[in-house]
């Protein structure tokens, strides 16, 4: 291809990696992306004003730079972020050493490998739409590679796409699925900020309300709980340094019970994990592929390295309580308390001697919780030093951490073991999916008693603010409801449908797309009656029965291929057609003037249509300046010529 003609296709190129890479914007260090942008911009400069291309020493050491702060900016040139933005540094350098058609082929290869990388990142419908985009972008350009035509070469990648579409649908349900999602690749974790710490101090529970980010799903069969009922359990921090509440993995000698007399629910949740655990509603009894219950009711995924979105089914109780035996020894681990709070453990201390058992006890400890006159709020004050007594005699104003710290200090000295409980309460039912969205601000913390051979729940904020567990998070603080961004206030209602609407839609997609995983494929196999056949077999039996549909397709294509011509070629294919059918033996590379040299036995006034076409022709393919009008023309004339030969 001549160097001029390489001009556009290149242009092309260009266009769609940079289209290809626009969302590792958001993923990456900013500096990659830009780089590869201005990288870009320049090779196409470079084309435009058909310059000289640098020289491959300077090419070379102009990667080496970017690569050094690569590694001094991530530390790794492998992982996720690491490996995208060093192809991405690859493929703009590859740019940048293009000089024929082979190169510029190559390049575009790389592209569409580019393509599959912000998936790496997100795998929502909106990151499909933008892979379906880039796609077809790379295809055009490829389309344009080729020679073809410009006018049509969209109007042909779009059809090679839709012919692709079949193929790609059987073999994404066909495919052996793979242990874990393709994206599962170590990546730093960096939700710190905004998931569920290791420990818990005043205001670490906190800080999660003003983030509205979905944090699970979970859909439920049958009938659906109250919003009361969904204390999703997490973590379980059971060590107090008397600021902070940390896990200290206590050692258990007997399993836990659950009763027999509470209604069962089951459900689907598809979550992230959070330091290796996951969500779970108290109290699960039964859990499917890819998790276990571990002690303190905790749920654990079993490749604990994986932190990649899981879907997993459970049977959880609609129970506030759970049997378990516990040691003498073990007991008085839960009753351990740091030196510290001296009014906290004299009004504890003071209730224990009034109430000698140990339920009534704990209902005197609520009582005088309730008594303290604490106000619920997402902005107390700093506490310093004794903070569970700056708390309950100072400030009185806290959060649920405060809270369910203040209470499990009581309850220990008191005499009662406990401990506290980190996961989310409540959230938002969308009756359009069917399912459960738990955000960021569903983030709770409670307390759990030992009292009679069972863990108890104690929820202190239900006590203070219980509208908090009833109602949810948003009617308990304004401050943690949606605002409108900038103008603030509660979204209307056509937007509030709108959002719900679409989180339906994302569920859906995130269930049936991104959640297809190997337990979802044998369910499918078994449906279809290919239960027990390998997936290869599978793969050849549903890929020969494609080959059968696509032939008669392809046969079509070949039989109308000249629909997928440029115009002006179809037209003079159409012309050719018409002589054949009266007998002119012509070909496809005769000119007009041997055209008309061999239809002179055509009749008078055909010969003379023939020639009146031939010179709107080359006045239409020819004329220094486009003629108005001319293929319009040219078309209203061959759809009257209808030769025949003299008679």
């Amino acid at each position: 291809m001549p160097v001029n003609s390489l001009r556009l296709p290149a242009f092309a190129v260009l266009t769609a990696l940079a289209l290809t890479a626009l969302p590792l914007f958001f993923y990456l260090p900013g500096w990659v992306p830009l780089l590869f942008a201005l990288l870009l911009a320049w090779r196409g400069a470079l084309v435009w004003q058909q310059r000289q291309l640098p020289s491959r020493l300077w090419l070379l050491l102009g990667l080496v730079l970017p690569v050094v702060a690569l590694w001094l900016t991530l530390r790794t040139l492998v992982g996720r972020e690491g490996g995208v933005a060093f192809l991405l540094l690859l493929v703009a350098g590859k740019a940048l050493e293009t000089r024929d058609l082979r190169d510029w082929r190559v390049l575009l290869a790389a592209g569409f490998f580019l393509a599959s990388t912000p998936l790496l990142f997100e795998q929502g419908p909106l990151a499909a739409v933008w892979l379906v985009l880039s796609l077809f972008a790379l295809t055009w350009a490829m389309v344009l590679l080729a020679g073809e035509d410009a006018r049509v070469s969209p109007r042909l990648a779009a059809r090679m796409l839709l012919l692709s579409f079949p193929v790609m649908l059987v073999l994404f349900v066909v495919m052996p699925r793979l242990p874990g999602p393709l994206w599962s690749m170590p990546t730093e974790d960096k939700r710190a900020t905004t998931g569920l710490a290791d420990s818990m101090s005043p205001g670490s529970v906190g800080r999660m309300i003003p983030s509205r980010e979905p944090a699970f799903t979970a859909q439920f069969f049958g009938r659906q709980p109250l919003a009361a009922q969904l204390y999703w359990r997490v973590m379980v921090f059971d060590q107090f340094d008397g600021v902070s509440w940390s896990a200290g993995f206590l050692p258990y000698s007997a399993a836990s019970l659950l009763p027999t007399n509470r209604p069962l629910l089951r459900y689907d949740v598809v979550a992230e994990p959070y330091r290796g655990l996951l969500p779970q509603l108290e109290q699960a009894s039964e859990v499917g592929e890819g998790v276990r219950l571990v002690s303190q009711q905790r749920l654990r995924r079993n490749d604990s390295t994986n932190n990649s979105r899981l879907r997993y089914r459970l049977s959880s109780l609609a129970s506030d309580y759970y049997l378990e035996e516990m040691s003498p020894r073990v007991q008085q681990m839960y009753l351990r308390l740091p030196a510290g709070n001296p009014r906290t453990l004299s009004a504890a201390q003071s209730l224990a001697a009034g109430f000698p058992l140990s339920e009534a006890r704990l209902a005197a400890l609520k009582q005088w919780l309730q008594a303290q006159g604490l106000r619920y709020t997402l902005n107390p004050p700093q506490l310093q030093g004794d903070v569970v007594d700056g708390f309950l005699f100072g400030s009185r104003q806290g959060f649920c951490e405060h809270f369910a710290s203040a209470f499990t200090v009581l309850a220990r000295a008191a005499g009662i073991p406990a401990r506290v409980v980190v996961g989310f309460q409540g959230g938002e039912f969308n009756p359009g999916g069917a399912f459960w969205l738990v955000r960021s601000s569903d983030a709770h913390a409670w307390s759990e008693v030992w009292l009679a051979g069972r863990w108890q729940r104690v929820d202190p904020t239900a006590l203070v603010a219980p509208q908090r567990s009833a109602d949810g998070i948003e009617q308990a603080l304004p401050a943690a409801a949606p605002a409108m961004p900038l103008l603030g206030g509660r979204p209307p209602a056509w937007l509030r449908w709108t959002t719900q609407q679409w989180q339906a839609a994302n569920f859906g997609w995130q269930r049936w797309v991104v959640g297809y995983d190997a337990e979802r494929q044998r369910s499918l196999f078994q449906r279809l009656g290919l239960d027990g056949v390998s997936a290869s077999s599978v793969v050849l039996l549903l890929g020969s029965g494609m080959l059968l549909v696509m032939l008669p397709l392809v046969w079509w294509l070949l039989r109308h291929r000249r629909r997928a011509l440029p115009a002006t070629q179809a037209a003079w294919q159409q012309l050719l057609q018409r002589l054949r059918r009266a007998g002119v033996p012509v070909r496809e590379s005769d000119t007009a003037s041997q055209l008309l040299e061999k239809a002179q036995g055509l009749a008078a006034a055909d010969y003379q249509q023939l020639a009146a076409l031939l010179q709107l022709w080359q006045r239409w393919q020819y004329a220094p300046q486009p003629l108005a009008g001319a293929a319009q023309q040219w078309r209203q004339q061959l759809r009257r010529f209808h030769p025949r030969r003299q008679d």
